[in-house]
């Protein structure tokens, strides 16, 4: 069996399905059916938005589990990451800027191909 997903890892996968799907529902409603499948600046601005959650999310998930342990000879601060919370074995908090690279290119191809 091949793990894809670390603790909360998951979570990527189902915020950027919820923005895209209420991408999907709003743009489909103002502009009229069809025009979330024929411009793709709708998935870009969702991928953005999901973007940011996750890096928020990833970042505090990442901090609330960081654990600080003191080395006694040296008396030096050591941080320990007991939990991680991955998909495909990318940090939760680093799908933030990937994300954005993503609706980033979704953008200029959408753009330089009209």
């Amino acid at each position: 069996m091949v793990i894809v997903w670390r603790g909360l890892g998951w979570l990527v996968a189902v915020i950027v399905f919820g923005f895209s799907l209420v991408a999907n529902l709003v743009f489909n409603n103002v502009y009229g059916e069809g025009f979330y499948d024929t411009h793709k600046w709708p998935l870009a601005l969702s991928l953005v938005g999901s973007a940011i959650v996750c890096w928020f999310l990833g970042s505090h998930l990442k901090s609330r589990s960081d654990r600080i342990a003191i080395d006694k000879a040296t008396g030096q601060e050591i941080v320990i990451n007991q939990s991680q919370h991955t998909l495909f074995f990318i940090p939760m908090h680093l799908w933030g800027p990937l994300l954005a690279l993503i609706a980033l290119i979704v953008f200029v191809v959408e753009r330089t191909s009209k």
